[in-house]
């Protein structure tokens, strides 16, 4: 479903840029949609439910991708990379994906698109190991 493409890219924006400037989420969201003019519902919602479900679970989630990076520190990962980390796998771990493989190709995708291919390997093998520890 194209929306859920679009929803993803949305909620990595937004994420992206709660982790650079900090502030109120939600106000966050409300901007991004106004900004972007998003007029998809099921693509708004989608959006939503992505952040929100990083949000209920930061703390497993934040630990989880620690505990998968090998020879690397949390905090040393980029705006991007962490962005993409987070929210596949709130999306992979904490909702009922139908084909996991369709949204893992989403966010190779909006990682190469906005930070290259060397880091997209990168975030797609801990994505992997993450769901191979599963």
């Amino acid at each position: 479903m194209i929306y859920k493409t679009k929803a993803r890219e949305d909620a990595f924006l937004v994420l992206y840029q709660w982790d650079i400037r900090g502030g109120s989420i939600e106000e966050l969201i409300e901007e991004y949609l106004s900004m972007n003019r998003v007029k998809n519902s099921e693509q708004r919602r989608y959006m939503r439910k992505l952040i929100r479900t990083y949000f209920e679970h930061a703390e497993d989630i934040d630990k989880t991708i620690s505990d998968n990076l090998e020879n690397w520190d949390f905090d040393r990962l980029g705006y991007v990379e962490r962005a993409i980390l987070r929210l596949a796998t709130a999306e992979l771990l904490y909702t009922e994906v139908k084909n996991p493989k369709v949204a893992i190709k989403d966010y190779m995708n909006i990682t190469n698109k906005y930070a290259g291919s060397k880091p997209s390997k990168f975030v797609n093998g801990v994505i992997s190991k993450i769901l191979k520890a599963t």
